[in-house]
This record gives structure tokens, sequence and C-alpha cells, in this order.
């Protein structure tokens, strides 16, 4: 029995998709979609995905796409969810925002702080 036939079967992914305001007055808005394992780099199926991710963000808002355009929405990012790498880059980017503020003054360090 030949097991690499199995390997060809596509998984299912989770993907994070996220609309940007072009003039950064209101926060970015993301969904989750979970489907068949594609490749980002094929234009044709990630705008596929973006436009699965901006119906569920239409669905759960209760907007039609001519709200998200009113409200400026018309930058979309469509990516991999990985949570663990996310949250890494995120306590990433936390600790080199705490040293720079830390090194201008702006915020002191915590005495007698034991960490966990």
């Amino acid at each position: 029995m030949d097991f690499r036939q199995g390997s060809e079967v596509n998984m299912e992914k989770t993907y994070q998709v996220t609309l940007f305001d072009k003039e950064g007055r209101y926060r970015p808005i993301s969904c989750l979609i979970k489907q068949e394992e594609i490749r980002l780099d094929n234009k044709i199926k990630r705008k596929e995905l973006v436009n699965k991710g901006v119906a569920k963000i239409c669905a759960s808002k209760m907007w039609t796409a001519k709200d998200i355009q009113k409200f400026g929405y018309v930058l979309a990012k469509a990516r991999e969810y990985d949570k663990a790498k996310i949250e890494a880059e995120n306590k990433a980017r936390y600790d080199k925002i705490k040293e720079e503020k830390y090194a201008s003054g702006e915020w002191q360090k915590p005495k007698n702080r034991v960490d966990k």
C-alpha cells in the first residue's frame, strides 16, 4: 500500500482575512475562515478567500458591501492563521515598545516585582 497517495488530500486550514481603512480612522476588522488549504500566492484563490471573509464580516456586522466601502475599508489582507506564531510576533512587538518606553523614561520599571 502506498501511503503517499493519501498525502494529496487537502487538509482544512484556518485563514485570517483582515480589512483595513485607507485613511486610518477605523480599526481593522478581521475574521477567521476555515477551508481547504490553498496557496496564497495564487491571486484568484486569494481573492475568493477575501470575498468569503468580506461576506462573513458583512453578515456578522449586518452590513452590506456598500457599507464597507462607505467606511473606507478598501485594503484587504489574507494570511494563514497560526496562533502561536501570531502571539510570538505580538509579544516581540510589545517587548520592543516596552524597552523603548523604559529607555526614554516615559515608563518606569516596576520595583519588587516577581515575574512568573
